[in-house]
């Protein structure tokens, strides 16, 4: 989840550029062929109710966690801190 909360970071700085990544990756997953109910449902959020972003990425919620395990929000974070995040996690 400490990705996610990151991604939070990140919202909360440019949510103009975060919901723009978001659809960008799903559109581009979709045009590759690449199917999944929770996309239709991320789509949803970012386009109608991007304040509720926040509450998915950090929720343990059932349903946060589930749709944060098809984030359209990878490659957000650069690698390097990817890697510290992996490295301090461990």
């Amino acid at each position: 989840m400490r990705f996610h909360l990151i991604v939070v970071e990140h919202y909360r700085l440019a949510p103009d550029h975060v919901i723009k990544f978001g659809l960008e990756n799903l559109n581009r997953w979709q045009q590759s062929g690449v199917e999944c109910d929770d996309f239709k449902i991320w789509e949803q959020i970012l386009r109608l109710t991007p304040q509720r972003l926040p509450e998915i990425l950090s929720s343990s919620g059932e349903e946060a966690v589930r749709l944060r395990q098809s984030s359209p929000f990878a490659g957000l974070i650069p690698e390097e801190s990817r890697q510290m995040i992996l490295a301090t996690s461990q």
